[in-house]
């Protein structure tokens, strides 16, 4: 058996690592349509779910890109689908300040989150490091339960620095007076994550459900494929 390393801390991205990004976006379309066309037929509002999620990361992708605000992102992703055919008929304008409403309590974590977290917290000091919006990163770890398990929660919006930048992940070192040496950081993005880890200093474990395949990590970096698999090698 390999010998634990000697961790203080051990910090989380959000989105696509606790949280399952996709899930939560879907539920929260669904529940704005059900607000705000909710005479659509299910097949249709299928085909609405369907097309906003094959959009939403390019669109995203793009739109932070070019410093668009999120209501712009959003709003453009609805007129795209409204525009397609056989979604046509359907009007949804000025549905963003809606949907950061709904999306703030929508909370579908990844299998196992929360029974990592609760199992890790034996042992080390836990912390979040997440881009993205105060308003809404905070109220979704509220609604899922996790916000008691972290001694620190960074969201981007909140410092005015975003992964990869290492000085978000010096200022959650900071805010748990931990020495990066000490410090492992849980992630899925290989931009944004691992590469911001890694010029901060920290060890790296990439989570990726789908398995490792065709990935190319640096030497020490850890892979798992499910979270309580990273609770076992650490608890």
């Amino acid at each position: 058996m390999s010998k634990r390393p000697a961790y203080e801390a051990i910090f989380f991205d959000m989105d696509g690592t606790l949280f399952d990004l996709s899930a939560c976006e879907r539920e929260t379309v669904r529940a704005l349509l059900s607000q705000s066309a909710p005479s659509l037929a299910p097949p249709v509002s299928a085909q609405f779910l369907n097309a906003y999620a094959a959009l939403s990361p390019g669109r995203w992708a793009s739109g932070l890109a070019a410093n668009a605000s999120r209501e712009e992102i959003v709003e453009g992703i609805f007129a795209a689908v409204c525009a397609r055919p056989g979604l046509d008929l359907i009007s949804l304008a000025s549905v963003a300040d809606r949907y950061w409403q709904l999306f703030a309590g929508v909370a579908v974590l990844e299998p196992g989150a929360a029974e990592t977290l609760a199992r890790l917290a034996r042992r080390y000091r836990l912390g979040v490091i997440s881009n993205g919006y105060a308003d809404t990163q905070r109220p979704r770890l509220a609604a899922a339960g996790l916000s008691d398990w972290f001694q620190t929660i960074v969201v981007s919006g909140e410092v005015g620095w975003a992964k990869p930048d290492p000085r978000i992940f010096a200022h959650g070192l900071a805010q748990l007076n931990v020495a990066p040496s000490v410090a492992l950081y849980v992630g899925d993005s290989l931009s944004h994550d691992l590469a911001g880890a890694l010029a901060a200093g920290l060890d790296f474990c990439l989570y990726r459900p789908k398995g490792g395949k065709g990935v190319a990590l640096p030497p020490g970096t850890r892979l798992v494929t499910a979270l309580p698999q990273l609770a076992g090698d650490l608890a």
